[in-house]
Parts: C-alpha cells; sequence; structure tokens
C-alpha cells in the first residue's frame, strides 16, 4: 500500500460525510447509499413463476437509443420520476468519409497486442495453410485445439472466439497487416466518396479485401445531442425533456444522473449539467475537460459533486465551478465512492483514496477496473483486474485502507459492483454468481452464471441480478447458507446497464425504451 501523510484536518473530523438522498427513491447509480442496497420495505415474492412474474405497469413508446447511439447509462428515480441521460446520437448524410473505429469493427478488427508477436505469425500462417478438406465440425475441433494449446486461459477469454473465427474464415479473413494499415488513417477524414476509395485501392489489397472495405464505410456521420429525460413514475408519460447540441462520444457515454435537492446532475458528451428536477430547467454546466461522454456517475455530496474522466474533479454543486481535480486518478468507466471525508475511486491499476475537501490523494493499494468501489460500514469491497486479485476486502481507517483478503478468479469482464450485506459479499458477475464470508474472504458459495457487466440490486434479503444478456431477471435469496435461487421472470432489460428498486417496483431500461414492472 502507498500511504500519504493525512491532514491534520481529515484525522480529526472524520465525523459521517453522508450523502443527502432520499430512502424512498433510487436517486443516483447505485441506490440511496450508492451500494445496490435498497432501505425501502418492500416484500419481494418467495418465488417467481409464471403466475406470479412481476406485472409490466407500463413502456415508453417513443424509441430511445442504446449501445453505439445511446449508451448503457442506468435510471434514477426520484420525486415521483425517473430520470435517464443520454448522449443521443444519429446518422446524418454526408460527403465525407471516414474508416474509423466502427468501420474496423464492422470488419471484424480485434487488438492482438496482448498475443506474442510468434503466436501472431504462426496463427496466420496456420490459416492461410489449412488443408481444403478441413471443414466443418472437423475443422471446428481443430480450430478449439489449436487455441487450447497456444494461447493462456486469460487470453483466451477475450481473443478465443475471435480466432477460431478466423480459421473457420480461412484464407477469406481480412489479414491483420491490412487492419495495421488501415489503423494509420482511422482518424483521418477524407473529403468524398472517391478520395476515400482511391486511397484504398492504392494500398494494392486483395480485390475482396479491397470491396469489404469500400462497402463497410458508410455514406453518413454520428451526430449527437445530450439529452436528459423525465418521465412520470406512475405512467411513463414524459414530464420533460431537456436536449442540447453535443459530441458523438459513442457507446462509452453511459452516465446514470443524480438527483439530489431538486436538482439533476447528469454527465453528457462535452459538459456536466445541472438542472431543476421539476422543470429541466437548465441550472448550469460545467466543460468536461477529460473524457467526452465518460460512463462514470457523479457522486453528489458536501455540496461537490465528484466524477471521473480520466481524472477525478469536484465541482461545486451550486455554481459548476470546478473546484480540484486529482489526476492520480484514471480512467472514466468506474464511479466514485464515499468514507466519510474520502471519495474512494477505482482507477486504472489501483484504488485510490482522495480527501474530498482539498483533492489531495491520501492512499493506494491494489485493485483497479471498471467497477464501483462498495462501501459498509469501515469495509471497503472491490472488483478488480488485478491478476489474482478480483475481489478485494479492505478495513478502513484513519491511516488508510488495509487488505484483509483478496479472492481471484478468471473472466472476460471484472464491470459489475458487488452487494455488501449481513456479513456476506456477493459478486453476481463475471460470468459467476459467488458468495464470501465478509470477514474470512472464505467462498460460500459459487454457481457459472449468465451475469456478465450489470450491477445487481438487493431487496427484502433478495437479490436481482440480470441474466442471459438481460433478457431475464433472477431472484436470488441473500444468505451465505445455501445457493437459493427464486426463480427468474422474462423483462428484455438492456444487459449492461442495472436496474432501479422502489418498493415493489423496478424500472429498467431496454434496448430501445424505459419499463417499470411491479412484484405483486
Amino acid at each position: 500500500m502507498k500511504l500519504l501523510p493525512l491532514p491534520a484536518l481529515l484525522l480529526t473530523c472524520l465525523a459521517p460525510f453522508s450523502a443527502p438522498v432520499s430512502a424512498d427513491d433510487w436517486p443516483q447509480w447505485r441506490g440511496p447509499q450508492r451500494n445496490g442496497v435498497s432501505t425501502v420495505e418492500g416484500k419481494l415474492p418467495d418465488a417467481l413463476t409464471e403466475e406470479n412474474a412481476p406485472a409490466k405497469l407500463w413502456e415508453t413508446t417513443d424509441e430511445i437509443p442504446s449501445d453505439h447511439y445511446g449508451g448503457h447509462g442506468s435510471v434514477a428515480v426520484a420525486e415521483g420520476k425517473v430520470f435517464l441521460s443520454v448522449v443521443w446520437h444519429k446518422d446524418e448524410p454526408t460527403e465525407t468519409r471516414r474508416i474509423d473505429g466502427d468501420v474496423l469493427s464492422k470488419l471484424d478488427h480485434r487488438g492482438t497486442g496482448s498475443l506474442p508477436k510468434e503466436i501472431v505469425e504462426k496463427m496466420e500462417n496456420d490459416r492461410l495453410n489449412l488443408s481444403r478438406r478441413l471443414r466443418g465440425e472437423a475443422l471446428d475441433e481443430w480450430a478449439k485445439k489449436w487455441v487450447d494449446e497456444h494461447i493462456d486461459e486469460k487470453t483466451k477469454l477475450s481473443l478465443g472466439g475471435w480466432i477460431i473465427s478466423r480459421f473457420k474464415k480461412g484464407p477469406s479473413a481480412i489479414p491483420l497487416t491490412v487492419y495495421d494499415q488501415l489503423l494509420t488513417v482511422s482518424k483521418e477524414v477524407f473529403p468524398n466518396q472517391a478520395a476515400m476509395e482511391e486511397w484504398v485501392r492504392a494500398q494494392n489489397f486483395d480485390a475482396a479485401v479491397t470491396d469489404q472495405i469500400i462497402a463497410a464505410v458508410p455514406n453518413t456521420k454520428k451526430v449527437a445531442d445530450d439529452v436528459v429525460l423525465a418521465l412520470d413514475a406512475a405512467s411513463g408519460a414524459q414530464a420533460w425533456r431537456f436536449d442540447t447540441a453535443g459530441f458523438p462520444s459513442g457507446r462509452g457515454s453511459s452516465s446514470t444522473p443524480a438527483i439530489v435537492d431538486g436538482k439533476v446532475y447528469a454527465a453528457l458528451s462535452e459538459n456536466l449539467y445541472c438542472l431543476e428536477a421539476a422543470t429541466g430547467k437548465e441550472i448550469w454546466r460545467a466543460p468536461l475537460t477529460g473524457r467526452k461522454g465518460p460512463a462514470s456517475s457523479p457522486l453528489v455530496v458536501g455540496g461537490k459533486v465528484y466524477l471521473q474522466q480520466n481524472f477525478l474533479s469536484a465541482f461545486d454543486a451550486v455554481t459548476g465551478a470546478e473546484l480540484w481535480k486529482n489526476n492520480d486518478v484514471k480512467g472514466s468507466n468506474p464511479s466514485p465512492a464515499l468514507w466519510k471525508e474520502v471519495i474512494i475511486c477505482n482507477s486504472q491499476k489501483d484504488v485510490i483514496g482522495v480527501n474530498a475537501a482539498t483533492g489531495e490523494t491520501l492512499w493506494q493499494v491494489a485493485g483497479g477496473g471498471d467497477g464501483t468501489p462498495v462501501v459498509s460500514g469501515d469495509d471497503l469491497i472491490v472488483v478488480s483486474t488485478f491478476d489474482g486479485k478480483n475481489l478485494i476486502a479492505y478495513r478502513l481507517t484513519a491511516e488508510g485502507a488495509t487488505e484483509r483478503w483478496a479472492h481471484g478468479f478468471l473472466a472476460q469482464r471484472y464491470g459489475a459492483s458487488p452487494i455488501i450485506y449481513e456479513g456476506a459479499v456477493y459478486h453476481l458477475g463475471s460470468d459467476r454468481h459467488l458468495c464470501l464470508d465478509l470477514e474470512t474472504g472464505a467462498v460460500r458459495w459459487e454457481r457459472p452464471a449468465q451475469s456478465s457487466i450489470s450491477s445487481p440490486v438487493l431487496s427484502d434479503g433478495k437479490l436481482l441480478v440480470y441474466e442471459n444478456r438481460g433478457g431475464f431477471v433472477s431472484l436470488i435469496r441473500a444468505t451465505p447458507e445455501d445457493y437459493t435461487p427464486l426463480g427468474r421472470a422474462k423483462v428484455g432489460a438492456l444487459y449492461c446497464a442495472s436496474p432501479a428498486i422502489v418498493g415493489k417496483a423496478i424500472y429498467l431500461r431496454t434496448a430501445k425504451t424505459v419499463a417499470a414492472f411491479r412484484f405483486e
């Protein structure tokens, strides 16, 4: 642990520093206390069946884009309204052309930086020299065996399927050298279709590859507006819509708004906004000088707004003035958490505690990743990409954070945030449902599951988590004694987002709408 001296003020003023949020709502990312736990008494069913599946109360009729056109931000619920912030992308005809990241993705490009050079060369050589008699199931088995023999288990999770698909395409797969050449112009804007085609043809690619590239380049460009929607929580009717010109910042723009003291704080493409919750009227906007369109969700507490945008910023909640920034904190996907007067951030390669008043780094410990740290009392749990320490427990004191235990596992994604409840830690993500003892880190139960990025919520002693890419919401009893599934119901949720729960009602985002359900 890298430990820095704490200021005298902090050492003498460690009074509770909790956010002024309503217990009756879900007014920010991960709920009232930013820990995924509902504080409202709402009796949920003891089992989910076809007969008692949650009833749909309403669903918006106008399409709300997601993913590449609207990100994966979650909804917040406060003051009788459901709030959603979206960098709202759309395509617009253009004379110019770009061979950008979207085009490369369409052409099945993947970065191979994690693979040794000799493995990449062997992969391409073996692909080009496959026997013509190797096809169908025999080719599938050969490709899988090749990956098992040449790719380590961690890399296999991210690139194994892609390598197999290249073998199955054989000589028709786009050569990696072609991708390298396309990357040299990925930020270039060609004035028109003819100029783009002239450049592509001048590279002397194979004719079939040339045709694929030209066909993949669209005759449109993405533009975007910054949008905040307020919907009536009872009916789904639009109460108001804030809409202003934004910047096309892509699917990474996935921030969840925070509603505090009658105001909405929303991080969108190029600005952090403060709006009146009742009317949507703009109070102020502050430029984001770091990552455009962060996924980080604002934390509003003590008269300040905290946001990760490749550094941690603190803004004055009344005026929007930037008060300080901390450059030790990296990343724009995780959201900051709070312990007393310390802002805790999952950075790229570590977990960092920051003085909430001054922005000074107080301590740094092992961790790093996209998940939001979870605090319960003096316990801190972090999901991490740190090898062998993918779930870490710390004890927080005035001197810093002391590691209590760590648990390692291999997964493709480590983005879901955990839950602490009655002496247990629940991690329902990374393709597993996992429960550990909070004190010792001992595994109480673990099961493979189709739960990946979405963070679970807890109410009435029961865990709610998406499965099958958001197609279903599952109910699991929150007990370390045994893994007790209570059934699941079809909801068709946007799988990267997380639900909000208020009493017996759950509010969620789908790929094209916002919807509300109620447990009976």
